[in-house]
């Protein structure tokens, strides 16, 4: 995916806070506009920029298997409710007995949308879906769904997940692709 080049997004963020801020002195209020309703809207007065580290040290496994390609969920060894996203205990009976296993697939789509209006850190990327499909394995996954043509996606086809390295930032994570895809 292309998308606009980051600079071009800062660039574009700068000027229209400055916009904002000029508003904001020649009326003395945190009230700018939008610019397709007309209606006022609040500008919070703070940037809220986030990166935090989350330990993951119970679900290494999971990030182990898709360095290995592969998705894995977990499955309770005592009551075998199954988890996804993974889970190191089970919410269920409170087993800490867990097993990992890879998700085969394939599911079945329930619902997607198409991303137009993207938050600031995925301007950078096209236009995406993002969906969610039952599995074969009994729970529901949150995706994007890789497709050439948006318009040939249908609620119910079957789709199945793929590892892949996501661009620009250069890490793996999983997608959906519709089942005949290779």
């Amino acid at each position: 995916m292309s998308g606009i080049p980051r600079d071009q997004i800062e660039a574009f963020i700068k000027m229209w806070l400055e916009s904002v801020e000029q508003e904001k002195v020649r009326t003395g209020l945190p009230i700018v506009r939008d610019e397709k309703t007309g209606d006022p809207l609040y500008f919070d007065q703070r940037e809220l920029r986030l990166r935090y580290l989350i330990p993951v040290k119970r679900i290494q496994r999971f990030f182990e298997g898709l360095q290995q390609d592969q998705v894995l969920y977990t499955e309770c060894k005592s009551c075998g409710f199954r988890f996804f996203p993974p889970q190191a205990d089970c919410s269920k009976c409170g087993s800490t007995e867990m097993e990992w296993r890879p998700i085969e697939g394939p599911g079945k789509l329930l619902t997607y949308t198409v991303i137009n209006v993207k938050p600031t850190s995925f301007m950078h990327y096209d236009d995406y879906v993002v969906a969610i499909a039952r599995m074969k394995e009994g729970f529901n996954v949150l995706a994007w769904l890789k497709a050439k043509d948006p318009s040939q996606i249908k609620i119910g086809m079957d789709v199945r997940l793929v590892v892949e390295r996501r661009m620009p930032e250069n890490y793996l994570t999983y997608a959906f692709v519709p089942a005949e895809s290779g």
